[in-house]
Parts: C-alpha cells; structure tokens; sequence
C-alpha cells in the first residue's frame, strides 16, 4: 500500500504540470504507448443485462462471470450505472529520460495503478523501472478512440488471468530496430506484485482465505512485435510465467501453491483508411497445488484457450463501427487425497468443462473533441459438461447485454 499512496502522491504532484505540457512519445517507446494530449478521461457506463442465471453457484458453475458479461468478477459491488476515470501522463528529464504515470478506477477493477515508473532510453534500447505494464497483449484500456464499453479481448477482462496482465513493480529491458520497412520491437520484464505491499492479495486463481498470506509471487514475461511502418500493421507474440506460494500457519494449517504460464499471439491489420481487421489468441496452462503439513492433497490442471476476431470499420471522421466474435474453451482436472487413512488418490476428471461464444457489436460516435459515446450489445453463451459416477451432464446459460458509456476528456 506504500507504493500505491506514494504513486498517488506523485500524480497530485505531477498532474498539474503534465496536462499543461506533455511532450510527445521518443521513437523508442513501445507503440502502444504514445503520450498524446488526452491524458484524463471521465464518464458513466451504463448497462442492461438479462442473463438465465441469477449467480455464481458451486452446483452450476457456468453463472454470471462465465458469460463475461460486465457484471461478471468485479471488484467493487457491481451497479447498472457507475462512473470511471482514466489518467495517463508524463514528464520529461533531460533528452532520454521520462516518467510514465498511468491510473484508473472502475468497478471492474478497482482503483489501479498501471504504471507509474522512470523510463531511460541510450540509442535503440531502454530501461523502464517502478510500476510497469507487462505488456505482452493488446487491451485498449488506454486508447482513445475504442468502440467498446467492454473489451472483447478475454485476456484484458477474464480475472482469473489477471496475473498476466496486471501491472507490478519491476524492471523492463526493450530495444528497437528498422528492418526493411518494419519496425522491430522486444521486451522482457521480471515483475513482483507483492514488493512494496503493491498488490499482496494478488494471486493467479483463487482467492484468499481468512488467516492465508502471500509468501512469494514473481512473474518473468515478453514480447515481440513487428509493426509495418507505412500501414501501421502490427504483429505480436507474447508468453508470461508466473510462481506463486500462499501459506496460512493459524488453525487448519496448509500452503497453496500455483504455477501458471500465458502464450499470445495477435495481428491487427489495416486493410485501408476505413477497415481494420484484429485477430487474438492465448493460452492459459496452470498447476493448482494445496499442500498441508502431512502431505500433497490436492492438486487441479487448469487449461484455457481463448480467441477473439473483431472487423472495425470507419464510417466516417465521428463514427467507428466493430463486430467481433470471441471464443474460449476451459478443461479442468486434478486429484484429491482421503482426508482419513489409509489414504486413497480420488482422480477428478468429472470437473467441468466450459464453452464460452459472445457476439458483440458497437458504434462510438465522437460528439465534439471532448465529448464521446459508446454503444455496445452483447449476446453470450455457455455450455458447461461433466461426468459424474460415468454419467455425463450438460448444463447452458446465456445472456445479453446493452451498454453506453459517456465519456468526456479533459
């Protein structure tokens, strides 16, 4: 929490000077990160959902967060109508040196910070440290001309993946090279979420329990990107690894451990001035251990694959039209030990398995420089199967969802 007051403080402190004069991004700055002159954006979303399931329950687990509609694994205590606010900005030192200062709150995700650290450049190559964005995917949480209430992109809105893309304190190396007409960009970054009392109730796939702290949490990630200099088309490959230990020594002692690893793969194509083609994949392959004092007795293997496929369309200088498709699939399966002896493996392979498929299509319209909106409409469908005592059931939800979000830059 140090960290996070501190960042804080140096926004106050910072913001006032930032807005009056940003200098643009150096050449050597990732390309997603350009600082440009809309650095505080505020607004309302405001959504009507109607979904066959009520709630999250352990007997159907394909309820509300397995549609991935907005109401699904918020933060905060989930409202039809809430307000948001994005800052992004940063200040110059000397010719190569820059702090990046990046923060939001919604009640998705809360109040977070997404960097706030110093940028060195020598040449074609960098450093950044403080609070940093792995980076590795593309999540338009930043962009000012989105179409979307919510992202499509599941690897920017599905919890149990945050490990990969929220931001920690660490150290990012990157470098750049001009390669015909291409621009070749890599980094490579180490990342503690627990330094500094950042993020200590992170953790990859489940949530603490009463007594339980974390012990250890570090992740190591990069990415590759190729971007055509004349079309701006762009090509990413990105993985992250993450190791994670919680131990609780009061009462029923016990540790959980997980072990977790994220491979990306996107391409955003610019057909022309009008259309615009983004394509995304990941995979998500986890090791879920809960160890007492006597022995190993559970352990689960969680295997996830998501892809999303989204066309964009410029219909004119105020309007931006977008159709996507997103896809997941997630297998579970594990074993468990008899809680009495002689102990026994009881081998989980009735776990479910789930099968996400969400239509969406949006329209933004920029109403003035500062004023915009976004309409978006959703439809999501789940199948959920599992065997049980060699019988097979099939569950399914679905749910749809109309969001307009009104925002407004400063």
């Amino acid at each position: 929490m140090l960290l996070k007051h501190l960042t804080l403080t140096l926004m106050v402190c910072s913001g006032l000077p930032a807005l009056a004069q940003l200098d643009p991004a150096p050449q050597h700055d990732w390309a997603d990160n350009v600082v440009g002159s809309h650095i505080f954006v505020v607004g309302l979303d405001g959504w009507a959902i109607h979904t066959s399931e009520d709630n999250d329950t352990s007997d159907n687990m394909n309820g509300l967060s397995r549609l991935q509609l907005a109401n699904s694994y918020p933060v905060k205590p989930y409202r039809d109508v809430a307000a948001w606010m994005r800052f992004e900005g940063a200040l110059r030192f000397g010719d190569n040196t820059l702090l990046n200062l990046r923060a939001q709150n919604h009640q998705v995700d809360g109040s977070r910070i997404d960097e706030a650290a110093l940028d060195h450049s020598v040449g074609a190559f960098g450093v950044r440290v403080g609070v940093v964005d792995p980076r590795i995917s593309w999540c338009r949480t930043y962009d000012i001309d989105s179409p979307w209430v919510r992202e499509n992109n599941a690897f920017c809105t599905i919890k149990p993946n945050n490990f990969a893309r929220s931001s920690a304190p660490g150290v990012q190396l990157y470098g750049h090279h001009i390669l015909g007409g291409y621009s070749l960009q890599g980094l490579i970054g180490t990342y503690h979420p627990s330094a500094f009392g950042f993020a200590e109730e992170e953790s990859p796939t489940f949530n603490l329990i009463d007594g339980m702290h974390t012990e250890s949490h570090t992740k190591l990630g990069g990415a590759l990107s190729a971007s055509h200099l004349r079309s701006g088309t762009e090509i990413r490959l990105g993985f992250m690894e993450g190791d994670y230990r919680a131990e609780k020594t009061q009462g029923a002692a016990q540790t959980r451990t997980v072990d977790a690893s994220v491979l990306f793969a996107g391409v955003n194509w610019y057909i022309d001035r009008q259309w615009a083609l983004r394509t995304t994949h990941f995979t998500y392959g986890g090791t879920y251990e809960r160890i007492t004092p006597e022995r190993l007795d559970r352990r689960d293997q969680r295997d996830y694959r998501a892809g999303t496929y989204e066309v964009n369309y410029q219909a004119s200088a105020k309007d931006i039209l977008a159709l996507a498709y997103f896809e997941y699939n997630l297998d579970i399966s594990g074993f468990m030990l008899t809680s009495q002896p002689p102990h026994r493996v009881q081998v989980l392979d009735g776990y479910p398995r789930f099968n996400n498929r969400t239509w969406s299509v949006a329209w933004r319209r920029d109403w003035t420089k500062h004023l915009f909106t976004a309409l978006q409409f959703s439809h999501a469908d789940v199948r959920q199967s599992e065997s049980i005592d060699e019988l097979t059931r099939q569950r399914s939800s679905n749910g749809r969802a109309v969001g307009l979000r009104l925002g407004y830059r400063l």
